[in-house]
């Protein structure tokens, strides 16, 4: 009696594995939405990096470069890029990136969702830029964090952009 309940417990296990591997892009934005709401609502992780002007926390496995100028970044996470803007002339209350990625964003827009708190207005989005490959923006005041990914751990990444994105601190 006992192998059968063993099976039913493995095939069970495998269908719950088969189905959290299968959500869907939408399913994940929606969570990364999720997320980075939690995040922008919560301490900002403790500060772990210095490059150029600024200081941030970047999770286990990034690393970070300097981009063609003071204000861009390249973040690296294994095989995944990110590129960071800094524009420290923008308050941490700024809508500008919000304003530019609703008038200019170039594929259909999966999923948004707007941030605002004492004095701070953040946003994330998933764009479906083709078949399979998103992008994913993080912003918080004029900071805002994009790549490009594909549909494989969007709510993840959005979270951990909104982490780097929280704690980005121009050093004067």
């Amino acid at each position: 009696m006992s192998r059968k309940w063993i099976q039913a417990a493995i095939l069970i296990a495998i269908v719950a594995v088969l189905t959290a591997c299968s959500q869907s892009a939408e399913e994940q934005a929606l969570a990364g939405m999720e997320n980075a709401e939690t995040v922008f609502g919560s301490e900002p992780k403790e500060v772990n990096k210095s490059i150029g002007h600024i200081e941030l926390y970047l999770p286990a496995g990034y690393s970070i470069e300097k981009g063609i100028d003071d204000l861009n970044y390249t973040i690296l996470n294994g095989k995944d890029s990110y590129i960071l803007f800094v524009n420290e002339n923008e308050t941490s209350d700024s809508q500008l990136h919000y304003d530019i990625f609703k008038s200019e964003s170039t594929g259909k827009i999966v999923q948004e969702k707007t941030f605002q708190s004492e004095g701070l207005f953040g946003f994330a989005g998933v764009v479906e830029q083709s078949e399979e490959k998103y992008e994913l923006i993080a912003n918080l005041g004029g900071v805002k964090l994009s790549t490009i990914s594909e549909d494989k751990k969007l709510d993840i990444k959005i979270q951990e952009m909104m982490e780097i994105v929280k704690t980005v601190n121009v050093i004067e």
